[in-house]
């Protein structure tokens, strides 16, 4: 269990079965910038049991146990994490996403050798832009056509956080540190 001040981040686990089912097969959870790919409960839980190498799963969930969303994190071969995140549509515009992408971000830099974090975002969408820019991100590349959702291309927008200026802002703001 990864701590955060608002949020704390749990690994999948069989018990997280029922959200997880509940909501992958929700195209409103998915929204209008990723696939949705619905998910049957076998292949749910045959997944849920699968050894997943340089990735990790997380639920989000409130202080008081709550399920509201995942997060996960892909790590590569030159220290770098590519994080993603979803949020259930009753958890959204509450700040539990920014929470969720600190706690991470701080675990990662705190505890991790990765000198670099990187998520990718639908331009269009500014709830999940917002979320990175509000955690230090920035926004360092465009990809074309990266995604194909309802026979349409969309494009996505690169977002990057070096271990180096986070930090940076650390230290400024917790000088004594």
């Amino acid at each position: 269990m990864i701590k955060g001040e608002n949020v704390d981040l749990k690994p999948f686990s069989q018990e997280d079965h029922e959200f997880l089912y509940k909501w992958n097969n929700d195209p409103e959870y998915t929204g209008e910038y990723e696939p949705h790919e619905p998910v049957t409960r076998k292949e749910l839980k045959e997944w849920l049991q699968e050894d997943k190498p340089g990735q990790h799963w997380y639920i989000i969930q409130t202080k008081k146990g709550k399920k509201i969303g995942q997060i996960v994190t892909r790590d590569k071969k030159d220290n770098t994490t590519h994080i993603g995140y979803r949020v259930i549509p009753p958890a959204r515009n509450k700040g539990y996403c920014t929470a969720a992408v600190n706690t991470l971000v701080n675990h990662y830099f705190s505890n991790i050798t990765t000198h670099r974090i990187t998520a990718e975002a639908n331009p269009r969408n500014k709830a999940s832009t917002r979320v990175l820019e509000k955690t230090g991100f920035t926004q360092t590349g465009h990809k074309e056509n990266a995604v194909k959702i309802n026979e349409v291309w969309m494009d996505g927008s690169i977002y990057t956080l070096q271990k180096s200026d986070w930090l940076k802002a650390r230290r400024k703001a917790h000088p004594r540190c």
